[in-house]
């Protein structure tokens, strides 16, 4: 192989490992993904929309939990992270790693088997770990 050959795959191997170090990672429920506020009120209708529909479109709740009047609250959350990229200077990156991205939640109360009020939510996150 020639020089000219080495360095061009050098550095194709060396760009190749960097995109593969900067990865995302998710947690959660899959079908809060692209969702939006404005989108889940296309889907959820307060005191129309039941819970085997709840159900088909979302799956099983993350949590159930009741409220203090007797609703059942079903919760769902998704979360997106991607790795900050000063994780990958050398010394630095041994010192602190971090990471941000959003996460996702979405609470539906019913009354009976039909909702009463559902609500969704969207922020950032970050997390932080290490000696800086």
């Amino acid at each position: 192989m020639s020089a000219r050959l080495l360095r061009t795959l050098a550095v194709t191997l060396s760009l190749t490992g960097l995109v593969a170090l900067t990865g995302c990672a998710s947690e959660g429920n899959e079908a809060l993904k692209n969702e939006t506020s404005a989108s889940i009120d296309q889907k959820i209708h307060d005191g129309v929309t039941t819970k085997d529909q709840i159900r088909a479109l979302f799956g099983d709740p993350r949590e159930s939990t009741f409220t203090d009047s007797g609703h059942e609250q079903w919760r769902y959350a998704f979360t997106n992270a991607s790795s900050d990229a000063a994780n990958f200077i050398p010394l630095y990156g041994d010192l602190h790693q971090g990471t941000h991205g959003t996460e996702k939640t979405l609470t539906v109360i019913f009354s009976g088997d039909v909702v009463w009020h559902h609500t969704m939510n969207s922020s950032a996150v970050k997390t932080g770990s290490g000696l800086f």
